[in-house]
C-alpha cells in the first residue's frame, strides 16, 4: 500500500506538468528530426526534372513541306531515310526528361543502378558530369539502354560515382504519366537513393506550404497558453480545496 500511496502522490504532483511534458518531447522529437533531415542528408540523392516539348505549329509546317520535297523529287535513297528518321524524331518527341545523380558522401558509392519503367520511345539521350571524365560519360552514355518490349529504360553496368560527383542523364521521347516513386528506381551497393521530384500544391496543401512557419509559430504560442491556463485552474483548484479544509 506504500507503494501505490507513493505512486499516488508523485501522480498528484506531475498532474499539472503532463501537458508541458508532453510539448517538450513534442518539440524535441520535431527538433531531432529536422536535426537529421538537414545536417544527415542520403548519400545519393536523384532530382527529377520534367517538361513537355511542343514544337511550334510553323516549324512543323514547314518541315513537313521539305519532307515531301524529298519524298517526291529526291532519288537519293539515304537523304530520303535521314528525312524519315528526322521527321519520326520530331513526332515521337513529346517529352525531356532529366535525372540527376548526386553523391553527398564522402566516399566512392559504387554499382548505381537506375531503372526507368513505363516509356513509351526513347529518341535520344546524353550524360553530363562535372567530376567524369570525357570517356567516363562515353562509357556510361554506352551503358544507358531501352528495352522497347518491356518500356524499360536501365544502366547495363552499375556505375560507380566519386565523392561529391554527380551525373546527369538526359531522355528525350515519350513517357507515360506515372509516379515516380513508383517507376524510378536508383539503388546502388550499400542502399538506395533518396528520390526528389517536383511537387505542386492547391488549396489546403498550398496554403500549409507557404505557411508553414506561421502555423508552426501559432501553434506553439496556443500551446504554450492552454499550458498556462490550465496551470492556473489547477493551482486555483487546489488552493480552493486547501481553503476549504
Amino acid at each position: 500500500m506504500k507503494v501505490l500511496d507513493q505512486i499516488k502522490a508523485i501522480n498528484k504532483k506531475l498532474e499539472p506538468f503532463y501537458l508541458l511534458i508532453i510539448m517538450i518531447g513534442f518539440f524535441i522529437t520535431g527538433f531531432i528530426s529536422l536535426s537529421k533531415f538537414l545536417f544527415s542528408p542520403p548519400e545519393l540523392i536523384v532530382k527529377v526534372e520534367k517538361d513537355n516539348i511542343n514544337y511550334p505549329s510553323t516549324v512543323n509546317d514547314k518541315y513537313v513541306d521539305i519532307y515531301s520535297f524529298i519524298q517526291d523529287s529526291v532519288r537519293n535513297d539515304t537523304l530520303k531515310s535521314y528525312s524519315v528518321a528526322v521527321y519520326q524524331y520530331l513526332i515521337k518527341t513529346k517529352h525531356q526528361w532529366i535525372l540527376e545523380v548526386q553523391n553527398n558522401s564522402n566516399k566512392t558509392i559504387r554499382a548505381i543502378n537506375v531503372r526507368l519503367s513505363n516509356v513509351k520511345s526513347m529518341t535520344s539521350c546524353a550524360v553530363s558530369s562535372s567530376y567524369l571524365l570525357e570517356e567516363e560519360k562515353q562509357r556510361l552514355l554506352n551503358n544507358l539502354t531501352f528495352q522497347k518490349q518491356s518500356g524499360i529504360i536501365y544502366l547495363k553496368d552499375g556505375v560507380n560515382l566519386p565523392p561529391k560527383g554527380d551525373f546527369k542523364i538526359f531522355l528525350w521521347g515519350e513517357f507515360n504519366e506515372f509516379s515516380w516513386i513508383e517507376s524510378l528506381i536508383v539503388d546502388y551497393d550499400g542502399g538506395s537513393a533518396k528520390i526528389e521530384y517536383p511537387q505542386s500544391f492547391t488549396g489546403l496543401k498550398a496554403f500549409i506550404a507557404e505557411y508553414f512557419f506561421e502555423i508552426f509559430i501559432f501553434v506553439l504560442l496556443t500551446f504554450s497558453i492552454v499550458y498556462i491556463l490550465q496551470l492556473k485552474s489547477h493551482v486555483s483548484t487546489e488552493k480552493n480545496t486547501s481553503d476549504s479544509n
